[in-house]
């Protein structure tokens, strides 16, 4: 928000009216040089009040951040109103849905036919891990029957029928071998199958529950009780509204921290220095204009930052914690008027602004005689200057039109 600073003075000091008005030192009723009034120095006390205006912050909130998807940003379908009182749990904030929808639609289809190849390999490798194991026992089978024809003895039978019962023998064990080997081959292949088909249904399972937990985010509610206020679209400097499409991670809105609050407001650049960290602060809440808040200038921005992309005019942003807050009243977004107590000059010498002449290098006055005096200020206020050489108490110069 542009602050327009506007400084006044308010003095202090014995003999010294209270008060906003003309009133650092004496004005004369004589004359000087025709109708040139008399000023004249006067021994007190001065300081500068900066005003300016801000905004009232909480201290603390609770972000309520834009969930994660898997597109680069997502659109804001519904929002509650800005200010609006929620409880823990309530509904604030819902984004378009549609993509995620349609993306669980498409994985829960990919985790149904997932399962389904994994049960059709189940039905299929049991179907030949069973013919493996019996072609496994006929070939055991097979090798029993060989074994009792080579066991008649040599002068039962003939020489021919002897070799060939032998040989048969020996071809079932062989058979024997290899129908084990296939069958543990088959086993080994099933078994590593389903796994393969078995983490392929753990992965669509845990993409479709990925997906529907993010159906779940894309729906914010209150994490506690108190005020919804709407973020800030970072690009355009206004209120998030429907329809904004935002990305993960930015704060679309907060619950703010009414037990401690600050105001933020800006430092013309121009005036760099005039405001630091520990001054003591008088804000006053527009809406509540006769309740003040003191408050202490918390932190000043190191840089000077535009108030928008086509402004040229740049600003120190300055913080004001307040030193007590009223959350019955006091609501974020809130305008306030500061008064910053800035420098304060005690026991020295004043003089009417309306006397010195600072239009150049060089403040100047004039004294009642006419003749130039040369000024080394210390600081002016709307009305009052600090001089610290050049004039001292009672000394008398002219006010003359056009001398700032």
């Amino acid at each position: 928000m542009t602050a327009r600073w506007v400084k006044i003075a308010k003095l202090v000091g014995p003999g010294l009216a209270l008060g906003l008005g003309p009133v650092a030192c004496t004005r004369e009723n004589t004359k000087a040089r025709g109708d040139e009034e008399v000023l004249t120095a006067t021994r007190g006390d001065l300081q500068e009040k900066v005003l300016l205006t801000g905004v009232l912050d909480a201290a603390h909130s609770v972000e309520l951040p834009t969930p994660r998807t898997e597109g680069w940003s997502v659109a804001i379908r519904w929002m509650a109103e800005d200010g609006a009182v929620v409880k823990e749990g309530d509904p604030v904030v819902e984004f378009e849905n549609a993509a995620v929808l349609q993306s669980i639609s498409e994985l829960e289809a990919a985790a149904i036919e997932a399962s389904s190849e994994l049960s059709t390999a189940r039905a299929s490798h049991a179907v030949g891990v069973a013919e493996k194991r019996f072609a496994v026992v006929t070939a055991q089978a097979a090798v029993k029957k060989a074994a009792l024809d080579a066991a008649l003895p040599e002068g039962l039978q003939s020489p021919r029928e002897y070799r060939k019962a032998n040989l048969e023998l020996k071809r079932s064990q062989t058979a024997v071998v290899t129908a084990r080997d296939d069958l543990q081959s088959e086993t080994d292949g099933a078994r590593s199958d389903e796994e393969i088909k078995r983490i392929a249904v753990s992965k669509a399972m845990r993409a479709y529950d990925a997906a529907a937990a993010q159906l779940s985010t894309l729906a914010l509610k209150a994490p506690k009780a108190g005020i919804f206020q709407v973020g800030t679209q970072p690009f355009e400097g206004r209120k998030m509204q429907v329809g904004d499409n935002v990305w993960p991670g930015l704060s679309v809105a907060s619950i703010p921290d009414l037990s401690a609050m600050v105001v933020n407001g800006s430092l013309n650049d121009v005036d760099d220095g005039r405001v630091q960290p520990g001054m003591r602060v008088r804000c006053t809440v527009d809406a509540f204009a006769t309740r003040p808040f003191m408050g202490t200038v918390r932190a000043v921005s190191p840089v000077a930052h535009a108030a928008d992309r086509k402004s040229q005019r740049r600003f120190f942003a300055v913080v004001v914690e307040l030193d007590e807050t009223d959350p019955a009243i006091l609501r974020p977004g809130l305008s306030v008027k500061l008064e910053v107590h800035a420098r304060l000059a005690q026991d020295v010498v004043i003089v009417p602004r309306a006397g010195v002449d600072r239009s150049e290098a060089i403040a100047m006055a004039r004294g009642v005689d006419g003749r130039d005096i040369e000024l080394k200020i210390d600081f002016c206020t709307a009305q009052s200057c600090v001089v610290s050489s050049g004039l001292d108490v009672g000394d008398k110069i002219v006010a003359a039109e056009g001398r700032r």
